[in-house]
């Protein structure tokens, strides 16, 4: 199911703007965290050059000149004494991190810049979040945890964003039923999130093993998206976890009937399913038909590459829905794409099972010389096709070569022992 889940999760980036000293002083504005536990320090900018000088590093980093930010908060780092100043050079040289590229690298600047102890709860606080984010898209899940949890505690606010990141770390942490639970704190809070969180809660509830929840919310999000062939194929997935296949195959029938299904691949994994469900049930022909329906469909039209892989499938649906000459005449197309003599091999069985003794001696004579698996079984079956042409010297010189072979080692000799007693 994680191939599907979008677990990176949008950055929040750095409320970074020029500071200045009636901005620093303002008693004002609405706290940003009004909860936190934190008591917020006082500001100590108090020189007019550093508040210029962290102006300027700023206006250059929104410009897209990092060269001369970065120059502007180093200078800020060496000269400044004020430990707000120095936090906010710090943030900003992460942010230069974080638009290079190198999140990693921004996680110890953040960190520093948070050890100060100099920012305002809003400015702390948000630092602290984006850490946890950082950490968590440099995969440093248990750490990301942590930090995302102190924020919730130190901060006291709640959002579904970050009730979302919570569940992505802990579904990447294995953790399924605290990555549902912070799903559904997330969903709460923000109804209309993102797809991928519901994606995200689908995907805990099938690592702990409740399909049942799993498909209830796959299905609304095929209903929402019915041409989503992502969520189609999830909804599939949870339904095969679940043991259900009869009812994945209805999910990709229905995609294919309302035209979302218009490559190979979709057409031959469609071909498959028919023909995994028709082969486990007593009566197998209707869905082995459909199996075969698809893949004609796809060949005719040029839908499916002609290939050993869709020939192969249609001889063995033919094949179960007891249509042994079409089945025949699909392997027979088939072999010219074999790299060895399996398809050649079923080929010739089928042959001498429908007494087409000469031609399936042929075959089976050119799959051993392409190469089998059951060596032994095809000098059996060889031996069996020269017996019934009433060519015992033939089939006594398969039957020895199949006795060589453990698997028909009993049969063969039991074969020899009777032609040995029909010749006295």
């Amino acid at each position: 199911m994680k191939a599907r889940v979008l677990l990176r999760s949008a950055l929040l980036l750095l409320a970074l703007g020029a500071v200045s000293v009636s901005y620093a002083k303002d008693g004002h504005k609405a706290p940003e965290y009004p909860n936190a536990k934190r008591e917020a320090p006082r500001i100590d900018l108090r020189s007019r050059r550093d508040e210029k000088t962290l102006q300027a590093g700023f206006k250059a980093l929104n410009g897209g000149d990092s060269s001369t930010a970065t120059e502007d908060f180093n200078k800020i780092l060496k000269d400044s004494d004020s430990k707000y100043a120095k936090a906010m050079a710090l943030r900003g040289l992460a942010q230069i991190k974080i638009t290079a590229g190198d999140n990693t690298a921004a996680i110890p600047l953040l960190q520093k810049a948070m050890a100060m102890n100099s920012l305002p709860n809003g400015g702390y606080f948000d630092t602290m979040l984006t850490i946890a984010q950082l950490q968590a898209e440099a995969g440093q899940w248990k750490p990301a945890l942590t930090t995302l949890q102190q924020w919730m505690d130190q901060g006291g606010k709640q959002s579904g964003s970050a009730y979302a990141l919570e569940g992505n770390i802990y579904y990447r942490l294995n953790q399924y039923p605290q990555a549902v639970s912070a799903m559904k704190q997330a969903l709460a809070l923000k109804p209309n999130g993102p797809d991928s969180w519901n994606q995200l809660l689908m995907a805990s509830y099938a690592g702990m093993g409740n399909y049942a929840e799993a498909a209830k919310l796959e299905q609304a999000e095929v209903a929402k998206h019915p041409n989503d062939k992502g969520a189609v194929k999830n909804l599939v997935t949870v339904y095969l976890q679940a043991k259900e296949p009869a009812k994945a195959l209805q999910v990709m029938a229905d995609a294919k009937a309302r035209g979302l299904y218009t490559t190979g691949p979709d057409y031959v994994n469609l071909a498959k399913m028919y023909l995994y469900v028709g082969q486990n049930q007593d009566h197998p022909k209707a869905d082995a038909l459909q199996a075969a329906q698809v893949l004609e469909q796809g060949l005719a039209a040029k839908i499916i590459e002609p290939s050993y892989e869709p020939y192969d499938l249609l001889g063995k649906a033919y094949y179960l829905a007891g249509e042994e000459g079409k089945a025949i005449d699909a392997l027979a197309k088939g072999s010219p794409y074999a790299k060895d003599g399996e398809l050649d091999f079923l080929r010739a069985q089928l042959l001498i099972q429908d007494d087409k003794y000469s031609e399936g001696r042929s075959v089976m004579q050119q799959a051993l010389k392409r190469g089998v698996k059951r060596v032994g079984a095809a000098w059996q079956l060889i031996g069996n096709a020269d017996l019934a042409m009433h060519q015992p010297k033939a089939a006594a010189s398969a039957y020895e070569r199949a006795a060589k072979d453990p698997e028909t080692h009993a049969a063969a000799e039991k074969m020899l022992a009777q032609l040995h007693a029909g010749k006295r």
